[in-house]
């Protein structure tokens, strides 16, 4: 196995690692391993005024146990990089932007992705590919790397991003941005989900596409005024709130990504006695919030669901954001930046 140098050029990006020094020490590079959980879409998506009152998108997702994504990077000398078994250019930009992150150069190789997120219906698989190619080749390198860089990352190489890298209590993110806007103190609370597909939606949706969507000076009253409350909701473990916010946001959404049924399965969802709806609000992909163990509602509503010719299922969803990678970077590895 060859010993790869570090290069002392600077950096070709500034955002990521701002005050990252290359090193001047040999690096030897072994395969490396990383992964990562994807969502079902948002509880709130929308525009909040930055500190010094410039709108900023921010969205609170809803993590999902069932989907995930695991990625191999095989280091190899030379700039050649490939992602197995599909192009995956987000991903490969990811690893070219972390290996210059940590000062390596002159190192390409081989990406190997395995997941069972599907493409275009908003369940992060394209952040959840970068997130977990940033593990893998940070872990190549030796290190781990903290969640808050990996954030940095993961925007610089997708434009926006889901914070599929942190884990504990809710939050909200700046996915345009790569930080934390806010920290709740609490995950969100115990819910169950009926995850809907509606025909009518389409296939998928290129997340990136067209231009960021602009609010209205209302709707971005609407948004701080549904934070509050989701704020409100998480403090007092109250799933209620939780479905309310989510209903509200869904219907905000639908002028920028619009789901021709949401009526409908929202109707569906009342006579069930679901919390509400939950949508991912740049893909096609729904769902139904229930009550912890609210079986027989969420039985009935699934068969009133198939009859309408739309297709359900039952993802878990975690009780905190799960935890792959504990992304804490240790003392030495800190102490040499």
């Amino acid at each position: 196995m060859a010993k790869i140098r570090a290069s002392g050029l600077k950096q070709p990006f500034a955002s990521p690692c701002p005050s990252e020094r290359i090193r001047q020490m040999p690096y030897l590079l072994s395969m490396g391993r990383g992964e990562s959980y994807g969502h079902h879409g948002e509880i709130l998506q929308g525009v909040i005024p930055s500190a010094v009152g410039i709108p900023r998108p921010i969205l609170v997702t809803l993590p999902c146990l069932h989907y995930r994504v695991t990625v191999c990077f095989f280091p190899a000398a030379g700039n050649r990089l490939q992602t197995i078994p599909a192009a995956r250019p987000k991903a490969a930009r990811a690893a070219l932007l972390t290996l210059s992150c940590l000062g390596v150069s002159g190192v390409g190789g081989l990406l190997f992705l395995n997941g069972n997120i599907p493409p275009g219906q908003g369940l992060g698989s394209s952040s959840a590919d970068v997130t977990a190619t940033i593990r893998a080749v940070a872990d190549a390198c030796g290190q781990t790397l903290a969640p808050e860089r990996i954030a940095r990352l993961a925007v610089a190489a997708e434009t926006a991003s889901d914070p599929l890298m942190f884990d504990g209590p809710a939050l909200v993110f700046a996915q345009r941005e790569g930080f934390v806007v806010e920290r709740f103190d609490n995950p969100l609370p115990p819910m169950e989900l009926l995850s809907v597909q509606d025909p009518a939606n389409g296939s998928g949706i290129d997340t990136l596409s067209g231009t960021p969507r602009r609010y209205e000076r209302q709707e971005m009253a609407r948004c701080q005024a549904l934070l509050e409350t989701l704020r409100a909701g998480i403090a007092r473990g109250d799933a209620g709130l939780v479905g309310a916010v989510a209903t509200a946001s869904a219907r905000l959404n639908q002028r920028f990504v619009r789901k021709p049924r949401l009526d409908e399965l929202e109707a569906v969802g009342r006579h069930h006695g679901a919390l509400g709806v939950q949508v991912a609000h740049s893909g096609t992909v729904m769902g139904l919030l229930f009550r912890p163990g609210d079986r027989d509602a969420i039985g009935a509503a699934r068969r009133q669901l198939a009859a309408r010719g739309w297709k359900s299922g039952l993802p878990e969803l975690p009780t905190s954001a799960p935890a792959i990678a504990p992304d804490v970077e240790d003392s030495a590895s800190n102490a040499s930046r």
